[in-house]
C-alpha cells in the first residue's frame, strides 16, 4: 500500500468530532490547514505534502479542488506553516499560528473556547458550572470514562436537566472504586434527575456533553478538571449537524449496551 492511500485510510477511520466542521472552510488554504492539524494530532504526521492534501479534500472529504490551488494557498501562508524541503520535495507542517487562524475563521457563535488553567480546581469548577453547564439546554447526554468524587461534586449543580451519564468503573483504581460507588448511591438520592451506566467495553476515550442546542468536548475528565491546564469546545447544534449526529448515535449505543450503576 502506498503512502498516500495509507493516508487516506487513516483519514477515513479517525474520530474528528474535536476539531471544527472541516465543511465550514471553503478556501484552499483554509482546507489545507484543516489536513494538516488533523494528520498531526490525530495520526502523528507533521508533514504532508501538497498531493497529499489534495488527496484526501478529494476522497475522504469528496471536495473537488486543484493541486495548484493548494501549492499556491500554501506559498502564501506566511507562519501558519513551516516548509520542509527534502529530495526535491516540499512538505508542510501546520504551526501554532495556523491552528489559531483556523479557529478564529469559524463563524461567530458556532464554536467557543474556554481554557482551565493548571492548579486551579475550584475556580475551573466555578467556570465550567457557570459559563458552561449552566447554559446547556434539555436533556444532557454526558461521557465520561473516569469518574471520581469530584465528578459528583461538579454535576450536582445541574438541576434543571435530566441526565445520563456513561462512564467506565473498571476504570477506576481498585483502591478508590469500593469508595466512589458508595458516595454514588448517597448521591442518586439526592440528585434523582442524573443517571449513572458502566459501559462495558473498550472503545470509550472522549469526554463529551451532548444537549439540544450545544456539544461540548472536554479535553480532560471532569474530576481532572483544573490539575493540568486543559479546555472546552462548544458547538452550536444546528452548524455542526454531522458531529451531533454521529456522537448521538453512538451515546445511544453505548447507552443500551450499558448497565445501571
Amino acid at each position: 500500500m502506498s503512502m498516500e492511500s495509507k493516508i487516506i485510510k487513516e483519514f477515513r477511520n479517525i474520530d474528528t468530532s474535536k476539531f471544527p466542521d472541516f465543511y465550514q472552510y471553503k478556501k484552499p488554504l483554509e482546507m489545507s490547514l484543516w489536513i494538516l492539524w488533523v494528520a498531526k494530532e490525530k495520526l502523528k504526521l507533521n508533514m504532508l505534502t501538497a498531493e497529499q492534501i489534495v488527496s484526501v479534500i478529494v476522497n475522504v472529504k469528496e471536495v473537488s479542488v486543484e493541486t495548484r490551488s493548494i501549492t499556491n494557498s500554501l506559498k502564501r501562508a506566511g507562519d501558519k506553516i513551516h516548509r520542509h524541503h527534502n529530495d526535491n520535495q516540499t512538505n508542510f507542517e501546520i504551526m501554532k499560528s495556523g491552528k489559531e487562524y483556523l479557529v478564529s475563521q469559524v463563524k461567530e457563535g458556532l464554536i467557543r473556547i474556554i481554557c482551565f488553567e493548571p492548579d486551579k480546581k475550584f475556580t475551573s469548577k466555578r467556570v465550567l458550572s457557570k459559563n458552561v453547564l449552566a447554559d446547556l439546554k434539555g436533556e444532557l447526554k454526558i461521557v465520561d470514562p473516569y469518574c471520581g468524587e469530584r465528578t459528583l461534586d461538579i454535576i450536582k449543580n445541574i438541576k434543571n436537566n435530566n441526565v445520563k451519564f456513561i462512564t467506565k468503573i473498571n476504570n477506576l483504581n481498585p483502591n478508590k472504586k469500593r469508595p466512589f460507588l458508595r458516595d454514588l448511591q448517597d448521591f442518586k438520592h439526592e440528585y434523582s434527575n442524573i443517571e449513572f451506566r458502566d459501559y462495558p467495553n473498550e472503545d470509550i476515550h472522549d469526554r463529551y456533553i451532548i444537549s439540544s442546542s450545544s456539544l461540548v468536548i472536554l479535553g480532560h475528565s471532569l474530576k481532572d478538571l483544573g490539575n493540568k491546564e486543559s479546555f472546552a469546545i462548544i458547538l452550536d447544534r444546528d452548524t455542526n449537524k454531522n458531529i451531533f449526529e454521529y456522537l448521538t448515535e453512538n451515546f445511544n449505543r453505548r447507552w443500551k449496551q450499558s448497565t445501571l450503576i
